[in-house]
Parts: C-alpha cells; structure tokens; sequence
C-alpha cells in the first residue's frame, strides 16, 4: 500500500462530515451491486427568504419559493408542513405575522447554492436523502381538534410537555389520563414518528414525507381496545411500516431512551386519579433511527430543527397561554460550543422567537453530557515568548470501526484559525507535515490513489447578523474495517497530530474528537469511540474512581469543556442538566463520575442539576420501560435533564409570570417555585450548575 499525501486542494464543501461522508458513500455505491432504481438524491437545507423582485419585497419571495416548489422537475422541494408554513405567510392576509421567514426545503443534489442567491441565504444543510419518486408515500394522520381539560383558561393553563428523542413508547400507560369507569385516554395530543425522507409517485404535490404524524384520535383508537391493546404488536406494525427489516427499531426492545426520558419529565400513575400531571398535554417527536444512530450528530441536526418548529406549532393549537416544555436529551461531543452550532443556535432561536411573536413562554431542556472521563478533548496552551509554538498529541484509533472519525481543532475567540498549521502522520509514519492550508481547501492522504483521510480547513458560516460560525480545522478519517468488500480503509492505531501556531500572543487551542460509539441497542459492528492517548501523564492515580484513570496536572487532555456541543446557547429559554448523584452515608448530593465540566472558553457549567443516580453500587433511577408495567434503570444527564423538565412543568406559573416581565435567569424559573433548590457542594458548580433541583416525582422507588 503506497501512502502519499496531496497538496492543498481548494473545494466547494459546506462542512468536512457532510464532505467526507459523502465521499465514503459514494465510493461504497461504486463498489456495491447496482441498485433496481437510481436513486435521486436532494440536500436538506435551512434557509432565510430575503426581499427580491422591484422594488425588493418578502411577498414576491414567498410566493416565488411557492411556484418554484409546484413546478414539476424544479430543484427545490418542501415537506407539507413546511409548505403550509411558507403558504400561510404567503397568504393575504399573512399568517404568523412576525415570525422570521426562515425554512427547510430540500435541494437537488449538486444544484449550486448560486440558483437561488436572489431569493435566499443559507442558513445550514444537511446530508442528502434519497427522494426516488418511486418510493411508498406516508400517509400523514393529523387532528386539531382539542381536549376541553387542555384547553379551558378556566382550570389554568397546565404546561404542554414534549420530548424529542428516540423511541417513545406513546401507548403506555404513564402516559394515559383516567376518565372515569376504568377507562383512559392518552394525554398526548399528537405524535411524529419521524422516519427517512420519502416523495410519493404519481400526480400531486411535490413533497418530502418525513414519517407519521399520528393524532390524539388515532393513539386513543388503540388504547379504546382496553385489556385487547398489544403494545408490542402496534408498535411492531408502525415499525414495519416505517423502517422496514433493516432499520433500528427502538419500541420493540424493553427499554427505550424515549420513554425512560418522558416517563422522568412527565409520566404518572393513571390511576392517581388526583395527579395533576395528568392535565399536561404531550407532544412528542421520535428522530429517524438512521441520524439517533450517527452520534457525529451530521444527521439529526435538521430533524431536531423541525421537530421543534413542529413541537410549536403543535402548541399553539392546544394552548396558547400554556408554557411549553421541550426536553432534548441528546447530543455531540464536538463543536464549537460557542452557541454557533445550527442545531443548538436555530432552536435556541425558535424557542426566544416563538415566546416574543406569540407571548407564548418557551422552555428547552437540553442534556448537559456524559463525556467527562472519555478522554475525547485536550487542549493546547502556546506562548511563543518562551519557544512554546509545537505540540503533538496522539489519537488513537480502535480497530473494527466500520465508521469514519472526527477530529475538530479550534481556535479560541479572536484568534484566526489561519493562524494555526495542523499535521497529521498515519500509524506507517507518512507525516503530512505543516503546510498552509487556506480556508475552503483540503489535503488527502490517499491509499493508492484514494483518500483514507483528510485535513479540512472549513470556512465559516454566518448564521445571523450577530452570530457567526467561526472556521475550523477538521481531520477526517475512513473506516479501518469494510462495510462493502473493496473499500479503502485508514488505519487503526496512534495517529500523531500536531498543531503549529503562527499568532505572536499566547493562546490556547482546543481538540476534541468526535462521539462515534455504537448506541445501546444499535448494531455493535460499527462505531468504535477513538480517544487521545496522552502517554504516562493520562493514565495517574484517580482518587475519584480508585483507579489509574486520573490525568496529571501537565496532561494536554482534560476534562475542561467535555460536555455536549449543543448546550452553550446562553438564551433565556434554553437550560441544560447536570448529574448529581445521591451519597446514602453522607445523605448530600456529588456530581455523577460522568457528568462534564464547563470551561472558561465555553460555558462554565450547566444551568442546574438533579438526581441522576441513586448511589454508586446501584445504577441510575428507575423508569418506565416501553412497556407498560415495566420499569429499569436510566442514568446519564438525560435522566437528569428529563427531571429537570419536569421541575420546570411543577413550575409552569411562575414561568408565565417571568415570561410576562422579561429579563431575569434560567434560575428564576426554578428558585421560589414548587421544588426545593439545594445548594451545591463546594467546587462542583462546574459540573453541577447553580442548583441541585431537589425533584423527586417520576422516578419509581427501589425498596
């Protein structure tokens, strides 16, 4: 095998994952049987109408997206609840005065984002879906018609609580509200099983098809079959329907994150028929298994971005005085943590946007992380005054991983990412060396003449007239072992990768390698997490773990900044959830082994904390499982964040008051409320927050 590296390449990418990825996929389809139908590939993208025509006006450019998407072979596509949206604002009357024009649409795969530079900017895209005309249409159930106990401004306005995640077990019973002779209704007012992009064949509308949406009606036409009602078999069936034999099929295992999660925040005995938790109304969004099992976080970006926008408008038709509550317990390691990230920026942006247009107050929940101690983030401290210019690191890579690996090396605030040099050198030793690289270019190490990885340089992206992404250095490598016999392949073992800084000030650069181990559930032959391996200075005496786990003061990996890259948006409505776990002896509260630190360059810590594990020999909390009547342990921040959404439902009075004022904390929503604010222990507010929010409810007991 003949190793060579290339010189700077300059390339029209949008970001390395979704560059590499690509690459990777395409050169597997060249290698595999060919399909029965080409596939028709379209590019997610999230964009934002800006004024055209003469003289310039937002009309002509709503209405002229509309023609474009009706006309037949035209590059750009909708899905329905996008276009009705878009529709609604295009009406005269407009709907929605005052909501941001802002959009998904889909675009024809190598369309040049050039087409449509009159009518729009480009807010992000995503990674391409196939849209074959030939494919089975969804059939979209929706009901808009309301439950009086949700809706009556007489007995209040209960919190509307939704969740997003993978694999929520709607049918169970914790999530049913008693009506009387031992009969139940759900207290969900619709739920979107999202699945992978489809267009129907045939006359009519050109739309993409993100899965089922499924109505309070059709999920109570299931529960009217009483003690008949197979949980399993229905889920099963929706399955089949949606993801086929080959998909991740979350809701036929016994334990799903979804359910755990919802259950935390919002779950309760039916037939506690006094509970008030059986008045919040539930909404919930299942992710696409294929973006919940790519932990790089490249594909669930966008669907998490709609599943919000959907969670709102959802609302609206069920309350539009009731708080809404939106829980996403998940993530990504890697980012830029600056609240820059699409994800995090835009939903962080519908929450504020949604609560000042509509009055309607808006709270995210978000998982602080569980990557404190995998050793996946180091950081580089230069000070050219005394010679410190160079430094080295190795990362190294698992064999058997089926998937690529991320690397991203960021520069802090202020400093250009120009201002850095990166070389990489493979486990064979071919070093590429330093060589400038200039934004929008690349350089590939290639394998006999295909590349098996690469250092990006990737430009920035301006997001908003006060927020921009800031360039990066992203290095990429190919799987080590095949998906499709042929491919090129990286190497496992230590890669070197060192980093060379040109600025004359003293600076801190900050590595951090991307989340790619396989989720609980998913298929075990693929992702395998890579680490850095900072040699003796890593591997200490850890008091904490009674191990030799510990990372010595002069170690470039820490511990600093590992929590998820989707929690540093610092707008009034976003929170994030540390993990505190319960120490029986000393009856007090520690941070769990796993739950991150902030950081001086990102955030400090999370907004507050709860009980995530009940004591170190026993694992987590108990929740439900996706059965009814079955309960097992859920640990991690997600359990953390699915109590602190419900902290926030208990509180949902004083969330409207403060909405009504304006200003304040994230803190406000929770102190002088309805669950006590204990204080955290000394040195622990950076993985604990300001709080440990005493919220016992949803969890079931273990004795």
């Amino acid at each position: 095998m003949v190793l060579t590296w290339s010189p700077p390449v300059s390339a029209d990418f949008w970001d390395a994952y979704l560059d590499w990825s690509w690459l990777l996929q395409e050169r597997r389809a060249a290698l595999a049987p060919p399909p029965a139908r080409s596939p028709v590939w379209f590019t997610p993208v999230f964009v934002r109408l800006k004024p055209s025509g003469t003289p310039p006006r937002i009309e002509t450019t709503r209405q002229a997206v509309l023609d474009q998407v009706d006309t037949p072979l035209d590059p750009l596509l909708m899905d329905p609840q996008e276009y009705d949206r878009l529709a609604a604002r295009a009406a005269q009357p407009p709907t929605a005065t005052g909501l941001p024009d802002e959009y998904a649409l889909y675009l024809r795969h190598g369309t040049p984002l050039g087409a449509y530079a009159s009518l729009m900017d480009v807010i992000d895209m995503g990674y391409p879906v196939n849209l074959d005309a030939d494919q089975t249409p969804q059939t979209l159930s929706v009901d808009d018609t309301r439950d009086a106990d949700t809706s009556s401004a007489a007995k209040g306005h209960p919190p509307i609580v939704a969740i997003i995640d993978d694999g929520i077990g709607f049918l169970n019973a914790r999530f049913r509200k008693p009506t009387g002779a031992g009969k139940y209704r759900t207290r969900f007012h619709a739920v979107w099983l999202q699945a992978l992009e489809t267009r129907p064949r045939g006359p009519g509308p050109r739309r993409a098809h993100i899965g089922e949406i499924y109505s309070r009606k059709d999920i109570n036409t299931w529960l009217a079959r009483g003690d008949a009602l197979e949980e399993a078999a229905v889920y099963s069936a929706l399955n089949q329907q949606l993801y086929g034999t080959e998909g991740h099929r979350a809701l036929e295992f016994g334990r799903s994150h979804g359910t755990h999660v919802l259950d935390l925040a919002a779950g309760a005995d039916p037939e506690a028929t006094g509970d008030p938790v059986h008045r919040w109304p539930l909404l919930g969004v299942q992710l696409p298994p294929e973006a919940v099992s790519d932990t790089s976080g490249m594909r669930f970006e966008s669907y998490m971005v709609q599943a919000v926008r959907w969670v709102l408008s959802q609302s609206a038709l069920i309350d539009k005085k009731a708080p809404v509550i939106i829980n996403l317990s998940l993530g990504m390691l890697a980012g830029p943590k600056d609240g820059s990230s699409f994800a995090e920026y835009q939903i962080a942006r519908e929450a504020a946007v949604w609560e000042q247009v509509t009055g309607q107050p808006v709270r995210v929940v978000w998982a602080f992380g569980n990557n404190r101690r995998s050793r996946q983030v180091a950081q580089f401290d230069f000070d050219p005054a005394v010679g410190t210019t160079e430094q080295e690191i190795t990362w190294r890579v698992q064999p058997d991983d089926l998937t690529a690996s991320y690397l991203e090396i960021r520069t802090p605030d202020g400093v250009p990412s120009g201002q850095i040099e990166i070389a990489l050198s493979p486990p064979s030793g071919v070093a590429s060396g330093f060589v400038p690289l200039p934004e929008g270019a690349f350089r590939s190490l290639s394998a006999n003449g295909a590349a098996v990885a690469r250092i990006y340089h990737v430009g920035a992206h301006v997001l908003s007239d006060r927020v921009t992404q800031a360039a990066t250095h992203t290095l990429a490598l190919a799987p080590n072992e095949a998906q499709v016999a042929g491919e090129p392949l990286a190497e496992a073992g230590a890669w070197q990768v060192a980093v060379r800084y040109g600025g004359q000030a003293p600076c801190a650069v900050h590595l951090q390698i991307q989340r790619d181990e396989t989720l609980p559930g998913y298929n075990s032959n693929r992702g395998r997490q890579s680490y850095f391996d900072g040699g003796p200075s890593a591997y200490v005496w850890d008091p904490e773990r009674g191990n030799w786990s510990g990372l010595a003061a002069d170690s470039p990996i820490t511990r600093a900044g590992t929590h998820s890259a989707l929690v540093t948006d610092t707008a009034r409505q976003v929170f994030s959830a540390g993990a505190a776990q319960w120490q029986a002896a000393s009856q007090s509260y520690v941070p769990a082994y796993y739950t991150p630190d902030g950081a001086d360059w990102t955030v400090p810590g999370p907004t507050a904390a709860t009980r995530a594990e009940d004591g170190r020999v026993q694992r987590g909390v108990l929740a439900a499982g996706t059965l009814t009547g079955s309960v097992s342990p859920i640990a991690g921040t997600s359990a953390a964040a699915g109590r602190l959404t419900r902290a926030l439902a208990m509180n949902a009075t004083l969330i409207v008051q403060n909405a009504a004022t304006g200003g304040g904390t994230q803190m406000d929503d929770l102190r002088g409320g309805a669950v006590p604010i204990l204080p955290v222990p000394p040195g622990s507010a950076t993985r604990l927050g300001a709080g440990i929010v005493d919220v016992m409810a949803g969890a079931r007991p273990r004795e």
